[in-house]
């Protein structure tokens, strides 16, 4: 991982990964019905209810499997400001794919979708027997590639799923 300028080194000391909690419905439902938001996320914005949402997110959190670990993204232990997760975590081929949406837009290019995703690399090299992780992004989404090669992702090959093109990117523990 790439080592963090002084103005990304005070933003660390404000930004925690935490697990998530049902207190994190309302602003993941948001994020999941705004449609700019699904674009990046390569997805389609939710029109399910929200009372449908939150009982599927309260199973998914009572239930949880031990393939996905997820995380709410923390400025100063209070404002969640996005999500994080590692999953199709594969501890016989010690690989994992992750992903990272910083759903409140006010945090966007700041550097706090860098340093969370420097976390969750932390995290998952630490806690699990994971020796590579990667993830796809959306070819024409040169923010994320900037960012994700900041944190030490190599761009891999280009690959179509569902008639978008994306850019898989890997790193491996060190």
């Amino acid at each position: 991982m790439q080592s963090l300028d002084n103005e990304n080194q005070n933003q660390v000391a404000r930004l925690a990964l935490r697990p998530k909690r049902l207190e994190d419905a309302s602003n993941d439902y948001l994020w999941r019905t705004d449609p700019e938001l699904a674009e990046l996320d390569a997805t389609a914005a939710t029109r399910m209810s929200f009372m449908e949402y939150r009982r599927r997110y309260e199973d998914e959190l009572r239930y949880p499997t031990p393939w996905v670990k997820r995380f709410a993204i923390e400025i100063d232990k209070t404002l969640h400001i996005g999500n994080c997760m590692a999953y199709d975590i594969d501890t016989v081929s010690g690989q994992a794919e992750v992903g990272i949406m910083i759903g409140d837009k006010a945090y966007w290019s700041k550097g706090f979708g860098r340093i969370a995703m420097s976390l969750l690399v932390d995290e998952i090299f630490v806690n699990e027997t994971i020796k590579t992780l990667y993830l796809h992004t959306l070819e024409w989404n040169n923010r994320a590639r900037k960012s994700f090669a900041s944190v030490g992702f190599n761009e891999v090959r280009r690959v179509r799923r569902a008639g978008k093109d994306f850019i898989l990117m890997q790193m491996d523990r060190t």
